[in-house]
């Protein structure tokens, strides 16, 4: 049998109403902070799964976050593009829907009144592209590529003509066309220059045909021809021996040199008459000394025929080839994003670029840079000025007969430009049809990250609430028992 002391009752009850107390503070708690649990050694498996959690979602809302600044950027280029799309529409009542067919022909006006205004409409539409694709999204220029924080295009005027810059380069930039050798190396002038693949050039063996002086003879009507005095001549004897077909090829031609009555037959096709000659001789380029400058092609002695273009210097050219190279690299230039495509490298450490999102946007790649094969340039405001110098050209009163088919085929280039410029246009669109729906991936991500660690953490309020009710109702009780087991003390009774 176990006495019950007073002592032991005491210690019972103090320790009961301490466990109530501890209960009722813990619903309390878990009540206000609506968790289950408040710190990782409450539930150490759920506190790690939990957190993993809360970091896929920190993860997927910085992945919105980002997602998100490209859309509304995508969206202002689209605003951009869809604009210049307009203004540069050959096809549907656009200012260049002048331009086409039999409607330039209305232009050939006495006053010149339609190609001044012609001209202005020119100028004016390509500023305004440029304009266009100098916009900015937030403090960032939209199609200045992988930097945003300079401008784009710049037009600069160079020898009283505008010319278009994008980040400091010249974009009708190319490598230069020079002639080249049998063996590859680039054709040389003395001086070092290089001679153009455009240059138009007289094979020497035209007009002179030995190392010497050129022989000569002459007709009976006085006519002096330069021959070759090799392969090309034959005796009285050679020719003789020759077919019908093969001596029609041949002609008789007198030669003082050539004793009566055995004369040389010439190859007519090795003939040139002392005018032509003289006449090829004034136009090709000389040197100090006045000499014909010759320079050799595919193996082959030729004289350079006189042209402004026909040369480029060495520095020139290494200069143009840079400013194609620098322009090459900046239109495939990248920005890499994290949008929640899975960001990887491969084993040497280089991205992976299907798992992230280039969103540099290039103005070059819409509105073209560099010539094309035939020297024109293959960008749309560099076209339209051409386009403009050309009816700035006529004179007033003038016709267009000399200029129209110039004309009339840049404005070829220019709907090809166009062509070029509406298919990097739907490829920018499509680009943003994907942010948008990339966008209401993530936002589903993080919806679903958080219902999972909040199934974790979070409490049933119905069930908290009770159990606090409870709890401070036990707790209440216990107090309530104290005061019938507990003696009074000497100030309870005096009271």
């Amino acid at each position: 049998m176990i006495r019950a002391t007073t002592g032991g009752v005491l210690r019972s009850y103090r320790t009961n109403l301490m466990n109530s107390f501890i209960r009722d503070n813990k619903a309390r708690e878990t009540m206000l902070t609506q968790r289950v649990f408040n710190s990782y050694a409450e539930d150490p498996a759920s506190a790690a799964k939990a957190f993993r959690l809360r970091k896929a979602r920190m993860q997927a809302s910085s992945q919105l976050d980002v997602c998100k600044d490209s859309f509304y950027k995508y969206q202002g280029a689209y605003a951009c593009l869809q604009k210049v799309s307009e203004l540069i529409d050959t096809e549907n009542g656009s200012d260049l829907s002048t331009l086409k067919d039999t409607t330039l022909e209305w232009l050939n006006d006495p006053a010149g009144d339609a190609r001044t205004q012609l001209t202005k409409v020119l100028d004016n539409l390509s500023d305004t592209i440029i304009q266009n694709m100098n916009q900015t999204y937030g403090d960032d220029f939209i199609f200045a590529g992988a930097d945003g924080q300079n401008v784009p295009f710049e037009v600069k005027e160079v020898d009283g003509r505008k010319q278009l810059y994008y980040r400091g380069i010249p974009v009708d930039a190319a490598v230069p066309k020079v002639m080249t050798n049998t063996d590859g190396t680039k054709v040389e002038m003395p001086n070092g220059d290089y001679v153009m693949a455009s240059a138009e050039t007289v094979e020497k063996v035209d007009f002179q045909m030995t190392a010497g002086a050129p022989d000569t003879v002459a007709t009976e009507n006085g006519t002096v021809f330069y021959v070759n005095d090799g392969a090309a001549a034959l005796n009285k004897t050679a020719y003789d021996a020759l077919t019908a077909e093969e001596q029609a090829e041949y002609t008789e031609i007198p030669d003082t040199a050539v004793p009566p009555g055995d004369p040389t037959y010439y190859k007519t096709s090795e003939l040139t008459d002392k005018e032509s000659y003289d006449k090829a001789l004034e136009s090709v380029m000389k040197d100090a000394n006045g000499n014909p400058i010759t320079v050799t092609i595919d193996g082959k002695d030729q004289y350079v025929v006189e042209c402004d273009k026909a040369t480029i210097t060495q520095a020139d050219y290494d200069k143009s080839c840079k400013d194609a190279e620098k322009l090459e690299y900046l239109a495939k230039e990248k920005r890499f994003v994290d949008i929640g495509l899975g960001l990887q490298e491969d084993e040497n450490g280089k991205l992976i670029e299907s798992s992230a999102f280039n969103e540099a946007l290039c103005g070059l790649t819409f509105l073209g840079y560099g010539l094309d094969d035939e020297g024109d340039p293959k960008n749309i405001y560099s076209i339209v000025q051409r386009l403009k110098d050309i009816s700035e050209s006529v004179p007033e009163g003038g016709s267009w007969d000399g200029v129209y088919d110039e004309f009339h085929r840049l404005v070829g280039k220019l709907e090809t430009a166009s062509s070029e410029f509406k298919t990097q246009f739907t490829n920018q669109s499509a680009a943003t049809t994907k942010l948008e729906g990339n966008i209401e991936l993530l936002e589903d991500n993080v919806y679903n990250l958080k219902e999972q660690y909040s199934n974790l953490e979070d409490v049933n309020m119905a069930d908290a609430i009770t159990s606090f009710i409870w709890a401070e109702y036990c707790y209440n009780a216990a107090l309530k028992v104290g005061n019938s087991i507990l003696s009074q003390s000497l100030m309870d009774y005096l009271q």
